[in-house]
């Protein structure tokens, strides 16, 4: 994988060869998110048996790429894995089963929900690009205004916060990784 300079972190489980440099244990991924992803995962597989097990979060900022590669690691490539986005918009390609078919670009916004499952579950994607200008994403229905707002106001988005995903792009990558 060509990675120029995205940062990964992890709940839970980590694939070994990123698992030796960082170390998880005792971190359990919270309660409200493993709800969230085991329902989105019922749209792709409706029988149910997704379970949150861990969550990679990739941290992207201005400069940065995730190269093309597949997620093949978990020990049931039967269940869905949930992205979610957040922060600024950035290019999503997904390609074929091979480096060499055609890919699909998609841009990606904050908030949104991806399902790669089936075949797509071991098609070749990645992150060629993100966005960071001014009119980077917040939360739907919030402003700048707002947030600069409850900032003073004591709430916890702050400013600093608010810098922060107006230059960056988190991605959550929820999956079940046990048989």
């Amino acid at each position: 994988t060509n990675n120029t300079g995205t940062r990964v972190n992890s709940l839970v489980w980590l694939p070994d060869h990123v698992n030796e440099i960082l170390d998880v244990d005792g971190v359990t991924v919270p309660m409200k998110l493993s709800q969230l992803a085991e329902s989105l995962a019922r749209v792709a597989r409706p029988q149910g048996g997704f379970k949150t097990e861990a969550v990679i979060v990739n941290y992207y900022g201005a400069g940065d790429a995730l190269g093309g590669h597949t997620d093949a690691v978990e020990g049931d490539l039967e269940q869905p894995i949930v992205s979610i986005s957040l922060g600024c918009r950035g290019i999503f390609l997904l390609g074929g089963p091979s480096r060499d078919d055609p890919v699909v670009p998609m841009f990606v916004r904050s908030g949104d929900v991806m399902l790669l499952s089936g075949p797509a579950r071991l098609r070749y994607h990645g992150v060629p690009r993100i966005f960071t200008d001014e009119d980077a994403e917040l939360p739907p229905g919030m402003t700048k205004s707002q947030v600069a707002n409850s900032s003073r106001q004591g709430s916890a988005l702050d400013e600093d916060m608010l810098e922060y995903i107006s230059q960056s792009r988190l991605n959550l990558s929820i999956r079940h990784v046990s048989n």
